[in-house]
């Protein structure tokens, strides 16, 4: 099995298909950072002195010098320190408005319906994490570390798997090597183990690999890593929106990345192994790649891309393995999955959803290249 799964993992790296792309892919990831190269710039020293709470004497000096300012023509930096502290009493409405809404819908549900726990969870959730501190925050690093993770690094991984991954099955299909490996001493089942490990440890290490990549990078752009105590709500770009603020995770910075990192690489071994199921299916690469790809692309390009908001989309987009590479919107809202008339988290639903997916997948694709054998 070990031999057989170092022959495995050596085929799959030395692809010089995956030298090249993935070469052509940190050029693109060089070019993404330069073009925003402003975002990635430290300015830790000129929020130091508002690192503390926000009076009304704060937001008035930022008003005045927006309408000084009105067309914003400020470096970037200092239009997002100004943002920032503007944007911290509305931080505040939002909470106690959501907060506020919650209990009226917890008020009107009848007690032991669906609804009822559902909203009762939602005010758990929100009143464990506490209103917004009042305060500006200086987290500019972890803010462009999950951004790149939620715009590039789907394409990334998306592109490294389908590369990888899409000739496991199909390649031994069109030189007729599948009949002589499943013929060998090591036996049918060691062969698809094998491949099975390769898959996922290709997944594990690329995935890692890019997480570790783009955490350097980020440190060595902005000297530093700061933030990483600070309240997830907090988290934004200069001169950006707080995707987080309406969510209900008490967490910091530095908790939601690790969570970020496992949650990331669950979705790329699950797309790996999918990848590795459409290949078992499919005499050519070129076909795996098609398929493949349309199942990680198309929900994300309907919903993302071309804005349509039907129903079966948007549950496609939910469960779809692009979410679960992006990690981000899995976590910026409230939302529950109806299970046995008990509210879960969609987090915990979509992740234990797509591991049961994964582990049939991977049981179908061993009796697929099974009955290959017999025919």
């Amino acid at each position: 099995m070990r031999h057989l799964l170092k022959y495995e993992l050596i085929k799959i790296f030395s692809r010089k298909s995956v030298l090249v792309v993935s070469l052509l892919l940190l050029l693109v990831y060089g070019l993404f950072i330069v073009y925003d190269i402003d975002y990635y710039k430290d300015a830790s020293h000129k929020y130091k002195p508002y690192e503390r709470v926000i009076t009304e004497q704060d937001i008035a000096k930022v008003e005045l010098i927006f309408r000084e300012h009105e067309d914003r023509r400020l470096p970037l930096v200092d239009n997002g320190l100004l943002q920032d502290i503007w944007d911290v009493p509305t931080l505040q409405e939002h909470y106690t408005k959501q907060l506020a809404e919650i209990r009226d819908k917890l008020r009107l549900s009848a007690p032991g319906s669906y609804e009822y726990k559902q909203h009762a969870l939602h005010e758990q959730l929100l009143t464990h994490k506490g209103p917004p501190t009042g305060q500006v925050y200086y987290n500019k690093p972890w803010a462009n570390i999950f951004y790149i993770m939620d715009q590039f690094g789907v394409a990334f991984m998306g592109v490294m798997i389908l590369i990888g991954l899409a000739p496991l099955y199909s390649e031994e299909y069109a030189t007729g090597m599948d009949s002589l490996l499943l013929s060998s001493r090591y036996g049918k089942g060691q062969l698809i183990s094998a491949k099975c490990c390769a898959a996922i440890l290709y997944a594990f290490i690329c995935s890692a690999a890019f997480q570790l990549f783009n955490l350097g990078v980020i440190a060595l752009l902005f000297g530093n890593l700061d933030g990483a105590d600070t309240p997830l709500y907090s988290i934004s770009r200069y001169m950006d929106s707080h995707s987080f603020r309406s969510s209900p995770y008490s967490w910091t910075a530095g908790q939601y990345y690790v969570i970020q990192f496992v949650v990331h690489i669950i979705g790329c071994i699950a797309f790996a192994l999918a990848v590795m199921f459409v290949s078992s299916l499919c005499k050519s690469s070129f076909l795996t790649l098609f398929i493949a790809g349309g199942i990680l692309g198309v929900p994300y390009v309907l919903y993302d891309v071309f804005n349509i908001r039907f129903a079966i989309i948007e549950w496609l987009t939910t469960f779809s393995y692009s979410q679960f590479i992006r990690v981000t919107r899995l976590f910026t809202e409230f939302e529950t999955a109806n299970i046995f008339h008990f509210p879960v988290l969609y987090p915990v639903a979509t992740v234990s959803c797509v591991i049961a997916v994964t582990g049939v997948l991977v049981w179908v694709t061993r009796r697929v290249f099974q009955r290959h054998q017999v025919t």
